[in-house]
């Protein structure tokens, strides 16, 4: 059994010696050396130093691409949301430069993902989201919410006690009565803005233009 890996004379991937096809296209056309034989690399790290050199004598359009891998990010592991499961796991580096469509794609010839961090994403952003969500992971649903309300109640508390100053003298306000009431529900008329010029031509109630 062969160990190693083999480099795919179709679309150029690296795969497992031992398996028997290319886990990116499907082909068994393995790049051959003189003797006939696949030519194996030792490890991911030979297969890594191979692809990293291509990417950086890629043409200019490649690297400016927004949606390519970053340079700091090739040996990163990564996952397609076309392929699934199914397409396992793969390094940024392995991405393939599409000439024809001006894109960056996943390295599975049958897939339609495209774009780094479009399509295509970093593992490692799984487990930055999971440590995100763990502020709130031991408390049920209900006192999560009511953790957020008085959240958005100390916001509140900042602006509250310039409420009195448009509230009709002889009537106190808390303000949260008012949060609680829309503006056509208030029994009482809310005075003018200050220094509000009238119209002489519209009535009372008109609005001036």
């Amino acid at each position: 059994m062969l160990e190693g890996f083999v480099r795919c004379g179709h679309c150029h991937g690296f795969y497992d010696a031992a398996s028997a096809q290319c886990r990116y296209c499907g082909k068994d056309v393995p790049l051959m050396k003189a003797g006939g034989r696949p030519q194996i690399f030792p490890d991911r790290e030979t297969c890594r130093a191979v692809q990293v050199a291509e990417y950086e004598q890629l043409p200019p359009e490649a690297h400016e691409d927004p949606f390519g891998p970053d340079a700091e990010m090739l040996d990163q592991m990564c996952y397609c949301l076309h392929c699934g499961e199914a397409g396992g796991l793969y390094e940024a580096v392995e991405m393939r430069w599409m000439v024809n469509e001006q894109l960056w794609a996943c390295p599975c010839t049958t897939c339609g993902g495209r774009g780094f961090l479009v399509d295509v994403h970093l593992v490692a952003d799984l487990y930055e989201d999971d440590d995100e969500e763990e502020e709130y992971d031991e408390y049920e649903e209900d006192e999560v919410e009511e953790m957020e309300e008085e959240e958005a109640f100390e916001i509140v508390e900042e602006w509250t006690p310039d409420v009195q100053e448009w509230v009709p003298e002889g009537i106190e306000c808390d303000g949260y009565e008012r949060l609680e009431r829309m503006p056509d529900d208030i029994e009482f008329p809310r005075p003018a803005p200050p220094n509000r010029e009238k119209n002489e031509l519209a009535g009372e109630d008109d609005i001036p233009f």
